[in-house]
């Protein structure tokens, strides 16, 4: 099965989605579609990856590789990987995902 995510962003305007897939060996493969090179560079880039790098922060190579990237500090690729992988893996239930409510950030006015 596969995980699909949209991930849209400001003030870039860049827009991708970000499927992820669970191999035979029981590790995980991301693609994007995306209008920022960048961010196509940096899943590309990724590989195959392991339940350690859903789950361990400081061992995950989609950290680290993220810290390297020339991607915004604010981009909000690596956490759509992230939130696919984690329902891929089952540490989100697809039943919550498929209720469709959106991940966001707001600008809010006082």
């Amino acid at each position: 099965m596969t995980s699909k995510v949209r991930v849209n962003m400001f003030p870039c305007d860049n827009r991708s989605e970000i499927e992820v897939s669970t191999t035979e060996d029981g590790d995980y493969v991301v693609k994007v579609t995306s209008s920022c090179p960048k961010a196509v560079k940096f899943v590309e880039g990724l590989g195959t990856l392991s339940l350690t790098d859903l789950t361990d922060k400081k061992e995950s190579k989609i950290f680290r590789n993220f810290i390297d990237s020339d991607m915004s500090a604010n981009c909000l690729l690596l956490s759509g990987v992230m939130t696919a992988a984690w329902v891929e893996a089952g540490m989100i239930a697809r039943s919550m995902a498929r209720k469709g409510v959106p991940l966001s950030v707001e600008f809010v006015e006082n």
